[in-house]
């Protein structure tokens, strides 16, 4: 495979940058001489008047000293794969990565963990003479902190394959940076699936018989929906992103999290990325006997053989119009009439949501044909969200126009992302174009819910 020389790869860094933790910064902070920043700039330090640079008072300076070095280094996946019986042509993926800013207990060896237990208690199923009906395969990702390198080699390499066999990757990073309750991302497709596998699994540390399921109603429930509240949308934080957003299947990652409500400033763990994020760390403060990380095995397997041994895929593409209609409320231009082609493309989308689903009560499942060729719809309709050209200038890779990273927050996704942008923008033309383009791939998407001999009415 041809490779970028170094000096012509324009991502690599260029200017030496080391962190440094709090009490070095509360130290810098006070030496700097600059004007003061506004309020909302502003941090929780302490004794420190929060200013944009300048000069450092008293002419004094400060001496850092790095120690990085840039390098080549070779780094590995690792692949097991159990063949599915009866359609060895699909897979089930799960997958986290094994390189650690540190140590790593959390991240990502809570994962990798979790994803190991899964992979124990199946070959202990073989031996009894369990074979998976879909393939399922089992991924440990080098490289992932500098950049999501090995996951993205690999799919980038093997996108074709994946682009035709995946049914969903099911990602397990950070398994476990709480013991409170389960966190959740994901496709919308796979909600009614989530949900399910929740209620027969226990929650950690509550009382015997408690599912997870019982734990959201109790703490992560949606009033109006009377349902778990389950975000959509993946982002780029994690080897999800390559699947995601190249290859167009329906994904999850999921994680074991502290109570949000009593740690309310924390957006994860505190040591995150620190030397400190060893084992004794683990045991003592966040999963003292690791029955948070026996759920995450249990939750992640039984999504795992849902998706793998039930013959009829039970994704809800009625899932998506909500998430169509939900992702299109947040979009707040001037002219809200500007979106208007795009508020129409969803409301043909869910009528044909709505008609699918109708006609899949006729068909008859005891034909294996008939099964492949519903579930191959199903594959189809997440597939058919990803433009081919991204974004378009350096954001060619955020491909799905749903649910993806935007430019203001390469992170996190958002819905509609470039619709999103454009509306930041102010500028008229740029929303109309971002609205037609979202709603070409709208209709493109509702045409793979349509009967296949009048998909183009």
């Amino acid at each position: 495979m041809g490779r970028l020389e170094e000096k012509a790869a324009p991502f690599l860094p260029r200017i030496p940058a080391q962190p440094i933790g709090y009490g070095e910064a509360q130290v810098i902070l006070k030496y700097l001489g600059g004007n003061e920043v506004p309020a909302d700039w502003r941090g929780i330090l302490s004794n420190v008047a929060y200013r944009y640079g300048g000069e450092l008072l008293n002419s004094s300076s400060i001496e850092v000293k790095s120690f990085n070095r840039l390098e080549r280094r070779d780094t590995y996946n690792v692949i097991g794969i159990m063949k599915g019986e009866i359609e060895p042509d699909r897979y089930i993926v799960f997958g986290n990565h094994r390189d650690a800013w540190s140590l790593g207990s959390v991240d990502p060896t809570s994962g990798t963990a979790a994803m190991l237990e899964i992979t124990r208690v199946l070959g202990e199923m073989a031996k009894n003479g369990f074979r998976p009906r879909r393939t399922l395969m089992f991924c440990s990702w080098g490289a992932e902190e500098y950049g999501l390198i090995g996951s993205i080699e690999y799919v980038e390499e093997y996108v074709k394959v994946f682009g035709a066999r995946i049914i969903s990757y099911l990602n397990v990073d950070i398994a476990v940076q709480g013991n409170h309750t389960v966190d959740i991302k994901t496709s919308p497709l796979l909600f009614d699936i989530i949900v399910e596998a929740s209620k027969l699994v226990p929650s950690a540390y509550d009382p015997v018989g408690k599912t997870v399921y019982d734990k959201w109603v109790d703490f992560q429930w949606n009033n109006v929906t009377n349902e778990p509240k389950i975000a959509y949308g993946l982002g780029s934080g994690s080897d999800f992103f390559g699947f995601d957003q190249l290859v167009g299947s329906s994904n999850i990652d999921a994680t074991y999290m502290f109570d949000h409500t009593y740690y309310k400033s924390l957006s994860s763990y505190a040591l995150y990325h620190t030397s400190y994020e060893v084992f004794a760390m683990m045991k003592n403060f966040i999963d003292p006997n690791f029955t948070a990380h026996r759920t995450m095995g249990q939750l992640m397997g039984v999504v795992a053989l849902f998706l793998s041994e039930t013959p009829v895929l039970q994704f809800n593409v009625s899932r998506y119009t909500i998430a169509l209609r939900e992702a299109m409320k947040n979009l707040k231009p001037n002219n809200p009439e500007a979106l208007d082609p795009l508020r129409q493309a969803i409301n043909d989308f869910g009528a044909t949501a709505n008609d699918f689903m109708r006609r899949s009560k006729l068909i008859d499942f005891e034909n294996p044909f008939n099964i492949r060729a519903y579930n191959d719809q199903l594959l189809q309709l997440e597939r058919a969200f990803l433009n081919p050209l991204g974004q378009g200038g350096d954001y060619t890779d955020f491909k799905h126009i749903v649910f993806a990273p935007a430019k203001g927050n390469q992170y996190a996704a958002t819905g509609f992302p470039s619709v999103s942008d454009a509306v930041a923008t102010g500028n008229s033309r740029e929303i109309d174009s971002q609205v037609a383009i979202a709603t070409y791939f709208v209709r493109g998407a509702l045409s793979t819910l349509k009967e296949f001999d009048n998909f183009f009415s």
